[in-house]
Protein backbone atom coordinates (compact mmCIF):
# COMPACT_ATOMS: atom_id res chain seq x y z
CA UNK A 1 0.00 0.00 0.00
CA UNK A 2 3.02 2.30 0.30
CA UNK A 3 3.16 5.14 2.76
CA UNK A 4 -0.31 6.12 3.78
CA UNK A 5 -0.90 9.85 3.91
CA UNK A 6 -3.75 11.22 5.97
CA UNK A 7 -4.49 13.57 3.07
CA UNK A 8 -5.39 10.51 0.95
CA UNK A 9 -8.51 10.08 3.11
CA UNK A 10 -9.76 13.63 2.60
CA UNK A 11 -11.72 15.32 -0.15
CA UNK A 12 -11.06 18.91 -1.22
CA UNK A 13 -14.44 20.18 -0.03
CA UNK A 14 -14.01 18.55 3.40
CA UNK A 15 -12.04 21.46 4.86
CA UNK A 16 -14.02 24.17 6.67
CA UNK A 17 -11.85 26.94 8.12
CA UNK A 18 -13.26 29.29 10.77
CA UNK A 19 -16.68 27.66 10.65
CA UNK A 20 -19.32 29.20 12.88
CA UNK A 21 -20.73 26.24 14.79
CA UNK A 22 -22.89 26.31 17.89
CA UNK A 23 -21.96 22.79 19.03
CA UNK A 24 -19.87 19.75 18.17
CA UNK A 25 -22.98 18.26 16.58
CA UNK A 26 -23.32 21.36 14.41
CA UNK A 27 -19.68 20.99 13.28
CA UNK A 28 -20.16 17.26 12.62
CA UNK A 29 -23.28 17.96 10.56
CA UNK A 30 -21.41 20.57 8.49
CA UNK A 31 -18.50 18.20 7.85
CA UNK A 32 -20.76 15.24 7.03
CA UNK A 33 -22.74 17.52 4.72
CA UNK A 34 -19.55 18.53 2.91
CA UNK A 35 -18.59 14.87 2.41
CA UNK A 36 -22.11 14.01 1.25
CA UNK A 37 -22.15 16.85 -1.27
CA UNK A 38 -18.90 15.49 -2.70
CA UNK A 39 -20.57 12.09 -3.13
CA UNK A 40 -18.31 10.53 -0.48
CA UNK A 41 -21.14 9.07 1.59
CA UNK A 42 -24.86 8.45 1.55
CA UNK A 43 -27.62 9.44 3.99
CA UNK A 44 -25.87 12.23 5.89
CA UNK A 45 -28.55 12.20 8.61
CA UNK A 46 -27.77 8.63 9.62
CA UNK A 47 -24.03 9.32 9.63
CA UNK A 48 -24.43 12.37 11.90
CA UNK A 49 -26.71 10.36 14.20
CA UNK A 50 -24.20 7.51 14.47
CA UNK A 51 -21.26 9.86 15.10
CA UNK A 52 -23.21 11.69 17.82
CA UNK A 53 -24.42 8.40 19.36
CA UNK A 54 -20.77 7.37 19.61
CA UNK A 55 -19.84 10.81 21.00
CA UNK A 56 -22.54 10.48 23.68
CA UNK A 57 -20.88 7.25 24.88
CA UNK A 58 -17.71 9.19 25.63
CA UNK A 59 -16.44 12.48 24.30
CA UNK A 60 -13.66 12.24 21.74
CA UNK A 61 -12.15 15.51 22.98
CA UNK A 62 -8.48 14.56 23.27
CA UNK A 63 -7.14 17.79 24.77
CA UNK A 64 -5.22 20.59 23.10
CA UNK A 65 -8.47 22.08 21.82
CA UNK A 66 -9.23 19.11 19.58
CA UNK A 67 -12.10 16.71 19.19
CA UNK A 68 -12.00 13.72 16.82
CA UNK A 69 -15.59 12.47 16.48
CA UNK A 70 -15.68 9.17 14.65
CA UNK A 71 -17.98 6.30 13.73
CA UNK A 72 -18.40 3.44 11.32
CA UNK A 73 -21.66 3.13 9.48
CA UNK A 74 -23.29 1.48 6.50
CA UNK A 75 -23.77 4.77 4.64
CA UNK A 76 -20.00 5.29 4.39
CA UNK A 77 -18.26 3.35 1.59
CA UNK A 78 -14.65 4.22 2.52
CA UNK A 79 -12.67 5.79 5.35
CA UNK A 80 -12.92 9.57 5.10
CA UNK A 81 -11.54 12.46 7.14
CA UNK A 82 -12.89 16.03 7.17
CA UNK A 83 -11.55 18.99 9.14
CA UNK A 84 -13.08 22.15 10.58
CA UNK A 85 -11.53 24.94 12.59
CA UNK A 86 -14.06 26.91 14.59
CA UNK A 87 -14.54 30.66 14.58
CA UNK A 88 -15.69 30.47 18.21
CA UNK A 89 -14.25 27.76 20.50
CA UNK A 90 -16.76 25.39 22.12
CA UNK A 91 -16.88 24.50 25.78
CA UNK A 92 -16.56 20.72 25.58
CA UNK A 93 -15.51 18.50 28.49
CA UNK A 94 -11.89 17.41 27.99
CA UNK A 95 -9.03 16.25 30.19
CA UNK A 96 -7.22 19.58 30.05
CA UNK A 97 -10.33 21.78 30.11
CA UNK A 98 -9.26 23.68 26.99
CA UNK A 99 -12.12 24.83 24.75
CA UNK A 100 -12.40 22.97 21.46
CA UNK A 101 -11.67 24.84 18.22
CA UNK A 102 -10.52 22.04 15.90
CA UNK A 103 -12.90 19.26 14.84
CA UNK A 104 -11.51 16.33 12.84
CA UNK A 105 -14.26 14.00 11.68
CA UNK A 106 -13.37 10.39 10.86
CA UNK A 107 -15.94 8.08 9.33
CA UNK A 108 -15.58 4.63 7.85
CA UNK A 109 -17.51 1.62 6.58
CA UNK A 110 -19.06 -0.94 8.90
CA UNK A 111 -16.97 -3.74 7.48
CA UNK A 112 -13.36 -2.73 8.06
CA UNK A 113 -12.55 -1.51 11.58
CA UNK A 114 -8.81 -2.10 11.11
CA UNK A 115 -8.26 0.57 8.51
CA UNK A 116 -10.32 3.07 10.45
CA UNK A 117 -8.31 2.37 13.62
CA UNK A 118 -5.06 2.81 11.68
CA UNK A 119 -6.20 6.23 10.45
CA UNK A 120 -7.39 7.17 13.95
CA UNK A 121 -3.99 6.24 15.36
CA UNK A 122 -2.28 8.37 12.71
CA UNK A 123 -4.54 11.32 13.52
CA UNK A 124 -3.93 10.95 17.24
CA UNK A 125 -0.18 11.02 16.56
CA UNK A 126 -0.34 13.99 14.19
CA UNK A 127 -2.36 16.20 16.54
CA UNK A 128 0.18 15.81 19.33
CA UNK A 129 2.34 18.23 17.36
CA UNK A 130 1.87 21.86 18.43
CA UNK A 131 3.10 23.00 15.02
CA UNK A 132 0.49 20.87 13.26
CA UNK A 133 -2.35 22.17 15.45
CA UNK A 134 -1.16 25.78 15.12
CA UNK A 135 -0.95 25.36 11.34
CA UNK A 136 -4.56 24.20 11.16
CA UNK A 137 -5.71 27.12 13.29
CA UNK A 138 -3.75 29.66 11.24
CA UNK A 139 -5.26 28.61 7.90
CA UNK A 140 -7.46 31.30 6.38
CA UNK A 141 -9.18 29.34 3.64
CA UNK A 142 -9.98 25.77 2.63
CA UNK A 143 -6.83 25.46 0.51
CA UNK A 144 -4.67 26.66 3.38
CA UNK A 145 -6.37 24.30 5.81
CA UNK A 146 -5.82 21.40 3.42
CA UNK A 147 -2.15 22.36 3.00
CA UNK A 148 -1.72 22.55 6.78
CA UNK A 149 -3.39 19.15 7.18
CA UNK A 150 -1.09 17.72 4.50
CA UNK A 151 1.83 18.34 6.88
CA UNK A 152 0.54 15.58 9.17
CA UNK A 153 3.17 12.92 9.79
Amino acid sequence: MGSMKLLDYTTTCGFLPHAKCASVEDAVARLVGALASAGELGDPGSVVAEVMRREAEGSTAIGGGLVIPHARCAAVPAVRVAVATLAEPLDVPSDDGLPVDVVILLVGPDGDPRQMLRVLARLARAVKSDAFRDGLRAADDAGGLRAAFAKAI
